[in-house]
């Protein structure tokens, strides 16, 4: 076979070792995050289910102080704080670099403890706009939306700065604990759930109160876990806010566009909230619960790579280094499309199962589960383009504009505000499909043009994207995925009466298999190298 197609320059080795090294850390550990994020929904829609009070309650507060956190002191501050606070270290100021830390930490800070006591303030207005239909007809949801929101809202005060401790530690390129710190954050809300329960004797409201009290619990170790990786970095920390300073400014001025285009990824997730305020009350906590599900693969492939990739992007684009980081773009979007692929065909085949193994249980009953599913299947057409975002946003941000991203996020936001609507009202009806998921296909087939969209303005920038390389991947992976859909489809008919376990278990294990096998025959890149990493590392053999 011609092993030209992922050729690169001897150069690019290390590089891109020192990545998918890195990646695969993070990998590790947003799959532990990741599970124990769905174990958290597992606890809520236990306890709370779907098509309750105190669920639709819960999953609305929570919108609210995760937007906060996202915007302000989220992705933001990762996206313009890095490159600057690198910059310090490569021209050997390591003081000025930790005098930097200090005071874009004390400004996140100043920022979300007021944006979060005014929508503490503002509560029952924010709540009444999105959700005023709903509130007329069950009026008690208003109360305790507002009263769950309030409790939530001293999360994004502590993750002001734990998101910056995450950021700075990245840059030193430590990984470990600010891996981890997602983990116990959902280990604080679980806790939270359950004792909740327990004190309440199962009633969903004392849940609900627990949940959002381990929110804050959660919220607090997820910044004390990465604090002695700080210190072991030789961190200084001086009480010091000045908008004066050059770097300050640089990454003021990196950030707006950056809150912006957070802004708009967020306006998605509200958009939605204001098309469920219309719709039947279990509607929000449906398709969070399946969102829940989406973001497990796409957290553990795409932000790891994400994550693990920029430091080094930036390095490549200092040194305008644009063919390595062809490279390193086009060895990540293939990894998403062999993992992917596999990943949406078992989210839409299996999905009924899934849902009923995960969540029917307690208060999450059969209705529940057809809910769930039916958002699910439509969600997972978007995991692709949800994952490969995390990699190509971060190729810009490393070019240092931020810009392009949020003129294609408010084109996104465009199109899926109007694709919902069509979907919902129009087109699924026709077909006498669920109208949630219509609003689960307006999201994901929007950000497939946003996908694309962003991936030919990049390929301008670094005149090219190894092209031949990611299309001739994607037609071998695309046959495989067929192959493996084949496999399960046959699986259900032969199975129609098998308990959920054995479809699910039989389904994914013979698709998987085919799967691969079909990938192995087609002389799949992405198999090769992954059979020949398993190969090393089996007993008796030498790395």
């Amino acid at each position: 076979m011609n092993n030209t197609e992922h050729s690169a320059p001897q150069g690019d080795d290390s590089g891109r070792a020192q990545v998918f090294r890195a990646a695969g850390l993070v990998a590790s550990l947003a799959l532990l995050s990741r599970v124990l994020g769905l174990g958290r929904e597992i606890v809520v829609r236990q306890y709370l289910g779907v098509t309750t009070l105190e669920a639709t309650a819960f999953d609305i507060a929570g919108r609210f102080p995760e937007a906060i956190f996202l915007i302000v002191a989220g992705g933001a501050i990762g996206s313009a704080f890095i490159p600057t606070f690198t910059a310090y270290f490569s021209r050997d100021d390591e003081a000025g670099g930790w005098r930097l830390f200090s005071a874009v930490a004390n400004l996140v800070t100043i920022i979300t403890t007021i944006v979060s006591v005014l929508v503490m303030i503002f509560a029952a207005p924010f709540v009444t706009f999105f959700y005023a239909e709903n509130i007329a007809l069950e009026p008690a949801l208003l109360p305790l939306t507002v009263y769950l929101m309030r409790i939530m809202l001293l999360s994004p005060i502590i993750f002001g700065v734990s998101g910056i401790i995450m950021a700075a530690l990245n840059a030193r390129q430590h990984f470990l604990l600010p891996a981890v710190a997602p983990s116990l954050y959902n280990v604080g809300i679980i806790i939270g759930g359950i004792v909740g329960a327990w004190a309440g004797q199962g009633d969903p409201l004392d849940t609900a109160v627990g949940l959002a009290w381990g929110m804050v619990a959660g919220a607090l170790g997820h910044l004390l876990v990465q604090l002695p990786a700080l210190r072991g970095r030789n961190a200084r920390y001086s009480p010091v806010l000045s908008l004066h300073d050059p770097g300050v400014r640089q990454v003021v001025r990196l950030m707006g566009p950056r809150v912006l285009g957070l802004s708009f990824s967020e306006i998605n997730k509200f958009v939605i909230l204001f098309l469920t305020g219309t719709m039947a009350l279990g509607t929000l906590p449906a398709l969070n619960a399946a969102f829940r599900i989406l973001i497990m693969p796409q957290g553990i492939l795409g932000q790891a790579l994400g994550i693990a990739a920029f430091p080094t992007l930036a390095t490549l684009a200092a040194r305008s280094a644009h063919r390595e980081m062809r490279h390193i773009l086009s060895d990540s979007l293939r990894l998403i499309l062999f993992l992917g692929l596999p990943a949406t065909v078992l989210l839409i085949m299996l999905a009924e199962p899934y849902v009923t193994i995960l969540f029917e249980r307690g208060l999450f009953d059969a209705e529940a589960t057809m809910l769930v599913a039916a958002a699910l299947r439509f969600y997972a057409i978007g995991l692709i383009a949800l994952t490969a975002i995390e990699v190509i946003a971060r190729a810009f941000y490393a070019l240092s504009d931020t810009l392009t991203p949020v003129l294609i996020g408010g084109a996104q936001i465009l199109a899926m505000w109007v694709l919902s609507l069509w979907f919902r009202n129009v087109v699924f009806p026709a077909l006498g499909l669920l109208p949630l998921g219509g609003l689960a296909l307006g999201f994901s087939v929007s950000n497939l043009i946003e996908v694309g969209l962003l991936l030919w303005l990049l390929r301008g920038r670094l005149g090219g994207l190894n092209g031949r390389s990611l299309l001739s991947g994607l037609a071998r992976m695309g046959l495989a995925s067929l192959a493996m859909a084949a496999a399960i489809g046959g699986v259900l008919l032969w199975l129609p009466e098998a308990a959920t376990w054995s479809r699910a278990v039989i389904g994914t294990a013979a698709g998987g298999a085919v799967y691969l096998l079909v990938s192995q025959l087609l002389r799949v890149e992405e198999w090769r190298r992954f059979a020949g990493i398993l190969a090393r590392r089996l007993p008796g053999r030498r790395v």
